[in-house]
């Protein structure tokens, strides 16, 4: 119903009455959407993602009117007693509008319901920093979902910025670095950190390892999730020993060794996201170094039938080459190998027969569905949903290249979720 406080006569009449029809005619959209019931369910689903989209640019707009109007920090307050946001999140909102209002491109396709508001916030994030190609990211989240766009946006501000001072660009990115806890109201704690990609990686890297301790302790039965174990596992980390435990983990970073020159270059995450110089150095000195030389006899990376299981090689070689889940997207350290020609049907455990796959992904959309793995010529895989074969994503290198299917079979293999 609507709300008769929201027409108060801090107006005149007319403005009344138009406040009024408006309100009407949003009632009649909520009733003509609930209207839309039985085999027509998912035509409603599409049609209130459009309409969510297209208020979200509506409140874009009238949040940066107001900034401009009134500035931001009475825009702030508005935002704060008029949706009865939290101050944080009313500050939130009148900064992502004033980024929408300077990405006309981006604003036009939320507005037109093109794009999600998930979409339209994580281009303007990126163009926060980076001098992004509009245009570009916007044919890319016109087909991806927002995990997937989130890739797309991050390879592109690596492509984008490769020109600039690596250095400098992680010390801006270090200035921005926070971690906060705050109280719920049912006495619970969150916490929200936001720091550069090594750390973030160092992070992640030591949450994954005690992790994995934590469930080799667990019961079979009354498992915790994945979720509450990486709570349990930052407890643990940082607690023990006043958090001054040392990280006994693998660190992947992948580079490149000229012998001509006798030194590395191209140092790089799994995900792409480069590595200095000098970061290479400081991890060197308290990290294990682990050349991993591909397509030599000394690392065997074709075992064919003699084992069902990846070995440490192929794990290693796995995490550079794929990087992440060729599904969904979701981090390597995650991931498990999977068969793109099952074991169970004379697959070889080679490395060109293998690929990394989220736990989801593996079992859910392969599996259990029969998805395909598809290989480009340049060797990347990604995976095709059986029941929505989606046309290929701008920027994806299939979209030119011959690819290969592999439909998988009904059987999950053995493999377990990577450890480096």
């Amino acid at each position: 119903m609507t709300d008769p406080t929201l027409f108060c006569d801090t107006t005149g009449g007319a403005e009344v009455d138009v406040l009024g029809r408006v309100a009407g005619q949003v009632e009649a959209l909520l009733a003509g959407l609930r209207s839309l019931g039985g085999e027509l369910l998912e035509e409603r689903l599409g049609l209130v993602g459009r309409c969510e989209a297209g208020l979200a640019a509506v409140r874009s707009e009238t949040v940066a009117e107001l900034a401009r109007r009134d500035g931001e920090a009475k825009a702030a307050e508005a935002v704060r007693d008029r949706l009865r946001q939290s101050r944080g999140s009313a500050k939130r909102d009148v900064k992502l509008a004033g980024q929408l209002a300077d990405l006309a491109g981006t604003a036009q396709a939320l507005a037109d319901g093109d794009i999600t508001p998930q979409h339209a916030k994580i281009i303007a994030e990126a163009s926060e920093h980076t001098d992004v190609d509009e245009a570009e990211l916007l044919d890319a989240a016109a087909t991806q979902p927002t995990d997937v766009f989130g890739h797309t946006v991050r390879d592109h501000v690596n492509e984008r910025s490769a020109g600039e001072d690596l250095q400098e660009r992680r010390r801006r990115q270090r200035a921005r670095r926070e971690l906060s806890i705050k109280r719920q109201s049912d006495g619970m704690y969150k916490l929200f950190g936001l720091f550069d990609p090594v750390a973030g990686a160092r992070i992640e890297t030591a949450l994954d390892a005690a992790a994995r301790k934590l469930r080799r302790t667990e019961a079979l039965v009354n498992r915790t999730t994945v979720l509450q174990r990486y709570a349990d596992a930052l407890e643990l980390l940082a607690t023990a020993n006043g958090g001054a435990g040392t990280q006994s983990t693998t660190l992947l970073v992948i580079a490149d060794y000229d012998a001509v020159a006798g030194r590395v270059a191209g140092a790089h995450l799994p995900d792409g996201t480069p590595v200095s110089a000098d970061e290479l150095v400081k991890l060197a000195v308290t990290a294990k170094v682990v050349p991993a030389i591909f397509d030599t006899p000394g690392r065997p990376l074709w075992l064919g039938r003699a084992s069902r299981d990846a070995n440490a090689a192929q794990r290693i070689a796995l995490a550079a080459r794929d990087g992440r889940c060729v599904g969904c997207g979701a981090r390597y350290n995650i991931c498990e190998p999977h068969h793109e020609e099952h074991w169970e049907h004379g697959g070889p455990t080679d490395i060109d027969n293998l690929c990394l796959l989220c736990g989801p992904c593996h079992h859910n959309e392969v599996h259990d569905r029969g998805g395909d793995i598809e290989t480009a010529a340049d060797g990347k895989r990604t995976l095709r949903h059986a029941a929505r074969h989606c046309p290929p994503k701008v920027g994806d290198h299939h979209s030119n290249n011959t690819v290969q299917s592999r439909r998988g079979a009904t059987d999950p293999t053995v493999n377990q979720p990577l450890r480096l």
